[in-house]
């Protein structure tokens, strides 16, 4: 790293800011605590993998490889943050701090508003009248040809002794 010098500079949003000695290309991406940690905050808030690549600072295919456990558990990152903030809630709320009791109990109240939207969601209902199965060409055919009357009207069939 002698072509890379480090000034003790940062930017505005304390990344370090870089001097190059005159070389080409820009500098290998080091991965640091710093941006782990923003990289798993931004992916637990929702956001695209090419949105928090440019977040901070990279290319998507560099994000996936200095991050790469981070954007492997990118679906469950938003739960992961719930359930340590959850857990910091009930640590105050069982020292009793009153706030966080409401806090959890509104919490509480909503996760069982969400279970029960899903319950309703997956209930089958038994009150609607269930449909006749689809007919087929063949089948409507047949149904027309028994139905037919007249001139045309199918013979009956021989009596046998």
């Amino acid at each position: 790293m002698s072509d890379v010098e480090n000034s003790g500079e940062v930017d505005l949003f304390g990344d370090p800011v870089i001097h190059r000695g005159g070389k080409r290309g820009r500098p290998e991406h080091v991965r640091t605590e710093r941006n782990a940690n923003k990289v798993s905050l931004l992916f637990a808030l929702g956001h695209e993998v090419k949105d928090v690549a440019a977040a901070i600072g990279v290319t998507q295919p560099t994000l996936r490889k200095h991050y790469f456990s981070e954007v492997s558990q990118r679906a469950a990152m938003q739960l992961k943050l719930k359930a340590e903030v959850l857990a910091q809630l009930f640590d105050q709320a069982k020292a009793g701090n009153v706030g966080a009791m409401k806090k959890l109990l509104e919490q509480a109240e909503r996760g069982e508003l969400v279970s029960l939207n899903a319950a309703v969601k997956n209930r089958k209902t038994d009150d609607k009248p269930k449909k006749a199965p689809p007919v087929g060409k063949k089948q409507e055919q047949q149904a027309l040809a028994e139905r037919v009357e007249g001139k045309f009207a199918p013979r009956p069939s021989p009596m046998i002794n």
